[in-house]
């Protein structure tokens, strides 16, 4: 017998998880869009040389990103299972293995800014202006994969409302640390595209402390400072192989994306600075739209995992079928608004008018692949808690290498089609993604034989 057996009970639990996350990237696609906002005032230089560098950084934040999502499954399970102590070795062991790994990657990208930025272009004018600017980002990175840990501990304890108050202090700070650093204030004169840099290397360190402080201290916390007491740390390479079983597939899965973003970003800048500006100001008009829907996949890793710690198939197969039932409703709304107000997206981003038309048809045709977009995460993050670690790695691997990429290639270099067509093959990557994902959870019945 469920735990819980009411279909509104359940809805509570998933709004009571999501909301703060919604409101969580309401906060973080605001900061985006601010940020790029006021870049856009700059120059359609200075947006290219920052859509460039956050490809290549936003590849490794993902990976990190993903690791934590491991980190996630984990601790759910354990936290369903009523083990707090495992609870804490987990975050332990994760946060201490891979906050070194950032600092090196860290120091690579410092040292060899440009031989990154060779990757997506040889414009000269774009590497001097990206040199300086990843320098200032980079600095950021291991402050991001703290975050990613110390959120991934909290929705692992289905607290998904301390990351958003987190999410609003980083936001925040790097709204008026942006605007003062990007244009100056008082008759000081600002740093332009660099001043948007620190902001955000600062922004983000000022969360990775605070979200470390709250672990451990207030109202919220879920470890206690006398767990930091003891003997010497070492190693638990079980508990960390455990965690990266599944935390790498996630993160390849997010690496084939950003890794392929690069390769797109590098075919769409040969159309021109100004169609990759549009890329780039369509992808905030994406998020946005994804707002109210990117929780509905963080649910399903968190509800999945405790479902299966408590051993309780028919909780399982309730938080899944409400998920989707819920999502599917939302992602028609976010879809109608990117089909019927693409100018206006554009429009508050940028006042070129090239810029706004080129962009407008991106998010127009983004706006019919939403629905399976959406329903795609809630399902590729089910069969990840399932224990399927390999699974959605590879589903991404299809989509974006055999799909994505080789027909943006054929459209940009072989047969030399509009700027259009390269919208239609990422469009054409995220269905068949979805389609993947629906045809292996009936063939595995993943419903019915996840819970043992």
């Amino acid at each position: 017998m469920s735990t819980i057996q009411s279909r509104k009970e359940i809805r509570r639990e998933i709004f009571a998880l999501i909301l703060p996350i919604i409101m969580e990237n309401v906060f973080q696609v605001s900061a985006n869009l601010v940020t790029v906002a006021m870049i856009g005032r700059l120059s359609p230089l200075d947006i290219s040389a920052q859509g460039i560098v956050m490809r290549l950084t936003e590849t490794l934040n993902s990976l990190f990103r993903g690791v934590a999502v491991g980190a996630t499954v984990y601790i759910a399970k354990s936290y369903g299972a009523k083990s707090m102590d495992n609870c804490f070795k987990i975050f332990k062991q994760t946060i201490l293995s891979a906050t070194p790994l950032a600092l090196l990657f860290a120091s690579v990208l410092f040292a060899f800014p440009t031989n990154f930025l060779h990757l997506l272009t040889d414009k000269a004018e774009l590497i001097a202006v990206g040199t300086g600017y990843m320098r200032l980002t980079v600095l950021g990175l291991p402050f991001v994969a703290i975050m990613a840990f110390v959120t991934s501990t909290f929705q692992g304890h289905s607290n998904t409302k301390t990351p958003m108050l987190i999410a609003m202090l980083v936001n925040i700070s790097n709204i008026i640390l942006g605007y003062v650093l990007i244009f100056g204030v008082g008759g000081i004169g600002g740093f332009g595209i660099y001043g948007a840099a620190i902001a955000l290397s600062a922004s983000r360190a000022i969360g990775a402390i605070t979200g470390l402080i709250l672990l451990f201290k207030g109202p919220f916390r879920v470890f206690s400072t006398e767990q930091l007491k003891g003997k010497r740390f070492q190693y638990d390479w079980v508990c960390i192989k455990d965690v990266y079983s599944t935390g790498i597939p996630a993160a390849l899965e997010n690496f084939f994306w950003q890794f392929s973003a690069i390769i797109m970003s590098r075919a769409i800048l040969t159309y021109g600075e100004v169609s990759f500006s549009a890329y780039q100001i369509g992808l905030q008009a994406e998020d946005i739209s994804g707002m109210a829907t990117f929780g509905f996949g963080v649910a399903a890793t968190t509800l999945s995992a405790k479902a299966i710690g408590m051993r309780d198939g028919e909780l399982f197969r309730s938080y899944f079928r409400e998920d989707v039932r819920l999502c599917s409703t939302i992602s028609i709304f976010t879809s109608l608004a990117l089909i019927l107000l693409p100018t206006v997206f554009m429009s508050l981003m940028t006042t070129n008018p090239e810029i706004q038309r080129i962009g407008a048809v991106y998010v127009f045709v983004m706006g019919f692949i939403q629905i399976p977009q959406n329903l795609s995460g809630i399902l590729s993050k089910t069969l990840l808690s399932s224990g399927y670690k390999n699974t959605p790695m590879i589903i991404s691997f299809v989509g974006i290498w055999l799909i994505r990429i080789p027909l943006a290639l054929l459209v940009t270099y072989v047969l030399k089609w509009d700027v259009l067509f390269i919208w239609l093959c990422i469009a054409l990557d995220q269905l068949s993604r979805f389609i993947i994902n629906v045809v292996i959870m009936k063939r595995k019945n993943v419903l019915y034989t996840a819970v043992r």
